[in-house]
């Protein structure tokens, strides 16, 4: 984006502003490294840094009241509007409508303004929708879909089957339809079980990088519209994840789990096979699921429990070398009593 004033951008945010509209913004940083120039963002617990700050305006909550040196846009949702301010100043990745590649099968179906890179393999019946990109080394299998204005990284492999649907961004090392892991012992050997499943995502979903998502073994594996999944997660076979989920990194899910709209899932969490998870469920770090959850219930710990009994016996630990001393005391003066007595 042009460089713009502090007018116009307080324009854009619907904000208040106070101060010189005429400042002129090149850019965005952080309360920590802003520039001269730049518009920084101000939160209540940041407020000690603004002496050593060099931005030449702030973005700051409706109800802050201190006075500033530099000219503020009040908004009434500062970490919105300032996800909105980075977006306005962030060159945005658009389709440059060129087929770079030479390995593209001669019946794929392609939207208008459709980019394909350099070494991308995009194998028979694949159908890719309007203004989406698929990057260097992607590899693209058999009759999958994906829909428009998908962004697909470098060095993704999308497997046969999948349907992907709109404005759904992929990262970089992601394997979409991999077989799930399923074996059954005939008395000498592991037998695999085949699977002939899919995977469905649906739109506005994020994938992180080096985040697997396994195929369904005869249904499919689905992920619900507006999901964001972070880095290194595995997502076992047939399990279906609903709407405006959060799944941080190292996050696993056995297969066959169900997991309701808007759960969060923090990093490191895992929920074992055939568990149903809730809307509105918090899980976590580093917690383990064994149990099915109730919808808005939050666990934590390994194995999951109840977050209030969690803290509860975490601070009846804590206690507990001071509830030992107390009772020992006690113990030394009923001896003293005894003694005494005699």
């Amino acid at each position: 984006m042009m460089p713009c004033n502090l007018n116009e951008i307080s324009e854009q945010l619907n904000g208040i502003l106070i101060g010189d509209g005429n400042v002129v913004i090149t850019g965005v940083g952080s309360i920590n490294a802003a520039k001269e120039g730049e518009i920084a963002f101000v939160t209540d617990k940041n407020l000690n840094k603004l002496d050593q700050c060099k931005a030449s305006a702030f973005i700051v909550p409706e109800t802050t009241i201190i006075a500033f040196k530099v000219p503020v846009i009040k908004v009434k949702n500062p970490r919105l509007d300032f996800i909105r301010l980075i977006e306005m100043f962030s060159e945005k990745t658009k389709s440059s409508g060129v087929l770079s590649s030479e390995a593209i099968d001669p019946s794929v179906t392609l939207g208008c303004n459709v980019q394909i890179d350099e070494f991308a393999v995009v194998k028979e019946d694949v159908s890719i929708g309007d203004h989406t990109i698929i990057s260097a080394h992607s590899f693209i299998g058999k009759n999958v879909t994906i829909g428009t204005n998908c962004l697909i990284h470098p060095n993704v492999t999308v497997l046969h089957d999948t349907f992907i649907g709109d404005n759904v961004i992929i990262h970089s090392g992601a394997v979409i339809g991999a077989d799930g892991f399923g074996f059954e012992w005939d008395g000498q050997k592991q037998v695999k079980i085949p699977h002939i499943g899919n995977v469905i995502i649906f739109d506005d979903v994020e994938i992180g990088a080096n985040t697997t998502i396994d195929r369904g073994t005869i249904d499919s594996t689905t992920i619900g519209k507006g999901t964001k999944m972070d880095n290194l997660i595995q997502i076992g076979h047939n399990v279906q994840i609903g709407e405006h989920c959060i799944i941080a990194g190292t996050s696993a899910i056995g297969g066959s789990s169900k997991i309701g709209n808007r759960v969060i899932m923090a990093g490191g969490s895992a929920v074992i096979n055939n568990i149903t998870i809730g809307d509105g469920c918090v899980v976590l770090a580093k917690t383990m699921v064994t149990k099915n959850m109730p919808e808005n219930s939050m666990v934590s710990g390994y194995t999951a429990r109840s977050h209030k009994r969690q803290l509860r016996e975490s601070a009846a630990l804590s206690r507990l070398p001071q509830t030992i001393k107390k009772l020992n005391k006690k113990l030394d003066e009923l001896s003293k009593t005894k003694e005494g007595a005699k």
